[in-house]
């Protein structure tokens, strides 16, 4: 066989890569069989069920905390006493936590009273001091030291939402990286720390009893006094992990309190690594039908996640390759870590995320630049199973549409039967359009490639639609 070229080997080194950047779809709105998995099941299940979940992870969540997002030597001392606190504070929780459930039944509890009461005390003390500067503040961008480029006619607010990660690597290297890329002021919503033992019991409160934290409604005042401002054309959170949950509770209510039209749809979301097992939004028209139909009701939301990503792994992989049942609304696009191409070996922090998406703020680069594959396979089984659910209990009653329903054909045929083509429609949608993104770049028909402000804006001539070169070696 003829050896290739050098031009076919620099083709085919250009596609081996691609699959290092994949996308699945969002639901379509015709997918009605989603429901939030509260209404689905009950609150004690859900928990159940999460908690095997969590306590696999921990290992990994734990590394992934301590664990600096730099290398030690250029870590500020901010950073290393931030972690070294954290860690002291879990370590003493843990050891209350087991003196309270053991040494109680074996120690006289008069006696052990003044010890725990001195552990209770050290522990509030170490958090009010590691959550001194956990409030909400706003990061003003250098106008003059920036390469942002003016734009009157664009007024955006920027509001980033912390995870369980390093603030003061936050403050000192993301936050100014942000503001730089997007040209825009940020507002900042830190997280509050509390302990390992007791901010993994706030995730699983979070995930399945939707409770509302002090961050949350500060969030929730702040997004909806942003969208009701007339002369603001868009709103743009950032959400890191565990932020995620915040925001899906945000999202919620915001759809509750706001009427669907102009105010709701000039907002975009997009998570990174989100800790959250669904996010719900109303059944509408979440994105244009055609070309020509530029009408939105509810906001976009965009997700990213790397697989080596605890978070992700628990929450937005986990929500929408396995819990097919929920409802996780919008396009996520995954970077799959086994490519050689993506900076160190492990990724988990929001400075990971831009390393990857957006280095040096140019969305041509990195994974972006690659050509992005569609995983038709599971937008077709997300709409599926919505297409299983959204057939009614007294359709399924009968023997022959029971019996019909085992597959696609028959679920398609029950639909027909009863005059509802919305499922049918909804999963021949979702192929059409799996078939016309197949070969396009990852910053094409991407929200946060399309954000960008600097120098490295993406221009009309950017979105030409990738023709994929086939070669044939021939004997």
């Amino acid at each position: 066989m003829a050896t290739p070229t050098v031009a076919s080997r620099l083709i085919l080194e250009h596609r081996q890569p691609q699959h290092a950047l994949s996308r699945t779809l969002a639901l379509t709105d015709a997918a009605s069989g989603t429901t939030p998995l509260s209404h689905q099941q009950t609150t004690l299940s859900l928990l159940k069920a999460d908690i095997r979940i969590l306590v696999a992870a921990i290992p990994r969540i734990l590394v992934a905390v301590t664990r600096q997002g730099q290398v030690p030597q250029t870590a500020s001392w901010a950073e290393l006493r931030e972690t070294a606190l954290y860690l002291v504070v879990s370590l003493i929780e843990l050891q209350l936590l087991v003196s309270l459930c053991l040494l109680w039944l074996v120690v006289p509890g008069v006696a052990l009273l003044p010890w725990l009461g001195l552990q209770a005390a050290s522990v509030w003390v170490i958090l009010r001091y590691l959550n001194c500067r956990n409030r909400p503040f706003v990061f003003t961008v250098d106008r003059f030291a920036s390469d942002a480029l003016d734009d009157e006619l664009q007024r955006l607010d920027w509001f980033v939402v912390g995870g369980l990660v390093n603030n003061a690597q936050m403050r000192r290297t993301v936050l100014p990286r942000l503001a730089r890329i997007f040209g825009d002021d940020m507002r900042t919503f830190p997280s509050h720390r509390l302990g390992f033992a007791f901010d993994i019991a706030l995730i699983l409160l979070q995930r399945n009893l939707h409770i509302p934290t002090t961050r949350s409604i500060e969030l929730y005042n702040s997004v909806r006094a942003s969208l009701l401002k007339p002369e603001t054309n868009g709103v743009r959170i950032i959400a890191h992990n565990t932020g995620a949950l915040d925001v899906s509770w945000l999202l919620s209510r915001l759809c509750a309190d706001l009427p669907a039209g102009r105010r709701l749809s000039k907002l975009q979301v997009f998570t990174f690594g989100a800790a959250s097992v669904e996010v719900a939004l109303p059944l509408g028209k979440a994105h244009p039908q055609s070309d020509s139909d530029s009408s939105l009701l509810y906001p976009d939301v965009t997700h990213f996640a790397f697989t080596d990503d605890p978070m992700a792994q628990i929450g937005v992989l986990y929500g929408v390759r396995q819990r097919l049942e929920g409802r996780f609304v919008g396009n996520l696009y995954t970077i799959h870590t086994t490519t050689s191409d993506l900076p160190r070996g492990y990724h988990y922090t929001l400075e990971d995320y831009l390393d990857a998406l957006l280095p040096d703020g140019n969305p041509r680069t990195g994974v972006l630049g690659l050509v992005c594959k569609i995983d038709r396979e599971l937008c077709e089984m997300r709409e599926l199973a919505a297409l299983v659910r959204s057939v009614p209990n007294e359709h399924l009653r009968t023997r022959d549409i029971k019996r019909r329903s085992w597959t696609a054909l028959g679920m398609v045929a029950d639909k027909r039967d009863h005059g509802d083509m919305a499922g049918p429609l909804s999963l021949e949608d979702v192929s059409r359009k799996a078939r016309s993104l197949d070969g396009l770049r990852g910053y094409e028909d991407n929200l946060l490639a399309e954000a960008v402000r600097n120098k490295y804006r993406l221009r009309p001539s950017d979105y030409i639609p990738h023709i994929s070169l086939i070669l044939e070696v021939r004997e």
